[in-house]
Parts: structure tokens; sequence; C-alpha cells
């Protein structure tokens, strides 16, 4: 039971935390999902020209048919190891309520010990996919990650603006 739900957590954990960066999981996490495909979620997503997943990054990056069969093996590893690596997570709000009561010393330790793991397991892969890249493609791709976040910068200004009317209106109502 425990081993479930510490699978579960972290799962949900991981591919959070994947969803909220830009390009968080890289071709690789698309794996949970049946390979390739049009997942907005992992940083292969819809972007500010209107591509959608890998095939708008095949065509930007201009990858070979050998260097999709690469990122592709190294998708289905990174997909394998998922697994084993559940281990080395702790378990902060476990771990932290254990005696009784709340320790917050260690809930922020070991949050911070899976956030270090998790920055790790992203790095390995990316210094991975970056090997699979010739310069031309990695140069590329560095320009596409820096139109995704000005793409990612302009919604949030305009979720902002929405926001705000919608505070504006809430506070004349309420007054």
């Amino acid at each position: 039971m425990k081993k479930t739900f510490v699978s579960a957590l972290l799962a949900a954990t991981l591919l959070g935390s994947s969803f909220s960066t830009s390009f968080g999981g890289g071709f690789g996490a698309m794996g949970a999902r049946g390979g390739f495909g049009t997942n907005c979620s992992l940083g292969l997503g819809y972007n500010a020209k209107g591509g959608f997943g890998y095939q708008y990054m095949q065509k930007e990056l201009n990858l070979t048919p050998s260097q999709i069969q690469q990122i592709e093996q190294l998708r289905q590893e990174r997909f394998q190891n998922f697994a084993k690596q559940q281990s080395n997570y702790k378990m902060p709000m476990y771990n932290a309520i254990a005696s009784g009561s709340f320790n917050k010393k260690v809930f922020i330790e070991e949050s911070e010990q899976n956030a270090k793991l998790r920055a790790q397991e992203k790095a390995n892969y990316f210094q991975r996919f970056f090997d699979i890249l010739t310069p031309q493609q990695r140069q590329k791709f560095v320009e596409l990650q820096k139109e995704r976040m000005q793409f990612a910068l302009k919604n949030m200004e305009n979720r902002q603006q929405m926001l705000q009317g919608r505070i504006n209106y809430l506070k004349s109502n309420v007054q």
C-alpha cells in the first residue's frame, strides 16, 4: 500500500513539475502517452507559430531518421528507469509527520532532495538529448525555447490582465 501511494504521489509530482516547465520532459517524457505525439504539456506542445508537438520540432530541427530513433530510444530508457528511480525519492510529508507532529525541517530537507534528484535526472536526459543534435540543431533548439518562453510570458501577461479585470469587476459589485 505504501509503495503504491508513494508511486502515485511521485508520478503526480513528477508529471506536475514537467507540465509546468518549458520543455520539461523533452521528447523523452512522451513515453507515458504512447511515444511522440502532440502532448501540449511537456514542452512539445502548442507554440507561437501554431505548430504542435514532435512534428513541429522534427521539422524545425530537421531531425534525421537516425536522430529520431536515438531520441525514441532515449525516451524509452527514461520511461523504463522511472519506476526504478522511485525508490530514491523521499516521502517528505510522511516523514515530517511520522513523530506525530509536523517537522518542518524534515519536510524541507526531503523536498529539496527530491527536487535535486529530479533536476539531475532532467539534466542527464538533456545532456544525452543535446549529444544527439548537431551544433546547428542545438542552436535552433535554443532559439525555439526562447520563442516558447516569450510566448509563455505573453500568455501570462494576458492572464494577469484577465484576472485584474475580474478583480475590478468583483470590487465594483461587492462594494
